[in-house]
């Protein structure tokens, strides 16, 4: 039994009607099986009822909440946990409530809101000592610190979390924790670690029948792939996300996906349907207002646009990119931007503003530890730079983060489908060095 129903079995039904716990119930299996729609419908039937006590009203209401955010319905979640809080006193159900109302407001790219509402939730937990709301509270900060690129802290959060749920036995929760483990570890460059903690995840949630949590994974897993070139692999296990998800209407991770997808397609010189699902992830994340995908869906629409010479386009969506990472305050975004600033400007001809943008991005780059940006950037600027001397540099920087990406990996037949990827293998040619012995 998961710590989910523990506590649900837990719940004090003193008082509470037969007919509003059997709705309450109904909600829940609603819940597990993944039908969203059904469910709210299910809570909100248990609301009606007269006399139900405090802290079951705010159960209530967080499951119903739950179940808008899984339904990209933010602003409805977020009512629903700030109407949780304030129906009950109880310090552990103020704890539960508060760390979901952290997720939905770090997922829209709110951050510094963000922090103060999960270290609340964590002191809360902490105080009742309710394991379960303490590894909640631990991953979303190590997801927020991600998200903001300060990985080192974010793994740091996450294994906290994970050691809370192994405590406790909690299946679900420590899947959702390697999923982010996985993204984390895929940031900072370090590839092998991150597929291990994306299958280790997939098995679990394979293992619990959550399809929604499986879509996210067979996402991850693809883009893993492609950060290392493999780029028929990666679209294999990004349409099998797709297709997942519009089977499941999981609408909030369709954005992702079709990005993801684009970039395969535009990788393997089928143009006009990459631009089509790029455009089409751009939209998406729009529409359920997620800045942190609407911010990854210009930086690759850009890029996609210079590298077809579609210069004036591509001015167009670096400034539009540029102006979301000011929003959203974090190097990560910083960086991508300074980096399609400067590939645009080079391409302009402008290249001494190029190579200052290109300086920026790397500056945040390199507080963000995202490997793969950097070695990009460090291969661009070496490119880019007149001095011959400095870019040798660049280049021996550029190609020890590729180094330090491809030892660890583990399949050989992946490994070398990445150094001997064209734009890997011109790195290592440009700096003396022989795929081969990699």
């Amino acid at each position: 039994m998961s710590t989910e129903q523990l506590s649900s079995s837990r719940l004090n039904s003193d008082g509470v009607s037969a007919a509003a716990l059997e709705t309450f119930k109904r909600g829940r299996e609603a819940m597990r099986i993944q039908e969203n729609r059904k469910a709210i419908r299910f809570f909100s039937d248990v609301l009606d009822f007269e006399n139900l006590h405090k802290i079951f009203r705010a159960r209530t209401l967080e499951y119903r909440g739950l179940c808008h955010w899984l339904l990209s319905e933010f602003d409805a979640a977020e009512a629903d946990y700030r109407r949780s809080l304030d129906t009950s006193d109880d310090l552990e159900q103020k704890a539960r409530a508060r760390v979901r109302l952290g997720e939905v407001i770090d997922f829209q790219g709110n951050y510094d809101k963000a922090t103060p509402i999960y270290y609340q939730a964590l002191e809360e937990a902490t105080q009742v000592q309710n394991l379960l709301v303490m590894g909640r509270a631990h991953r979303g900060l190590g997801v927020l610190n991600r998200r903001q690129g300060n990985t080192e802290k974010a793994v740091d959060h996450l294994n906290q979390a994970l050691a809370s749920f192994r405590q406790i036995g909690e299946a679900r929760e420590q899947a959702r924790v390697l999923t982010s483990l996985g993204r984390t570890r895929q940031a900072r460059g370090e590839i092998q670690n991150a597929l291990e903690a994306h299958e280790e995840a997939l098995k679990i949630f394979i293992s619990l029948e959550d399809r929604w949590r499986q879509i996210q994974v067979l996402n991850d897993i693809g883009e893993a792939h492609q950060a290392l070139y493999d780029i028929e692999v990666a679209k294999d296990y990004h349409q099998q996300a797709l297709n997942l998800a519009n089977e499941v209407e999981a609408e909030l991770l369709k954005p992702e996906i079709k990005r993801n997808l684009g970039v395969d397609l535009f990788e393997q010189g089928q143009t006009d349907e990459g631009m089509y699902y790029l455009q089409a992830s751009l939209d998406g994340a729009r529409e359920i207002g997620n800045r942190e995908h609407e911010a990854l869906s210009l930086y690759n629409l850009a890029r996609a646009h210079i590298r077809q010479s579609n210069l004036e386009m591509a001015d167009r969506l670096v400034l539009m990119l540029q102006n979301v990472a000011d929003d959203l305050d974090a190097d990560r975004y910083r960086a991508l931007a300074s980096f399609a600033k400067g590939e645009l400007l080079f391409y302009q001809g402008e290249q001494e503003t190029a190579v200052l943008q290109l300086n920026k991005a790397m500056l945040a780059a390199q507080t963000s530890l995202d490997r793969g940006v950097l070695w990009k950037l460090h291969a661009t600027i070496s490119h880019v730079i007149n001095n011959p001397e400095i870019a040798a540099v660049h280049l021996t920087i550029a190609a020890d983060f590729i180094r330090q990406t491809a030892e660890p990996l583990q399949d050989e037949a992946l490994k070398q489908t990445f150094v001997q990827a064209a734009p890997v293998v011109a790195v290592l040619n440009a700096a003396g060095i022989n795929p081969d012995k990699l």
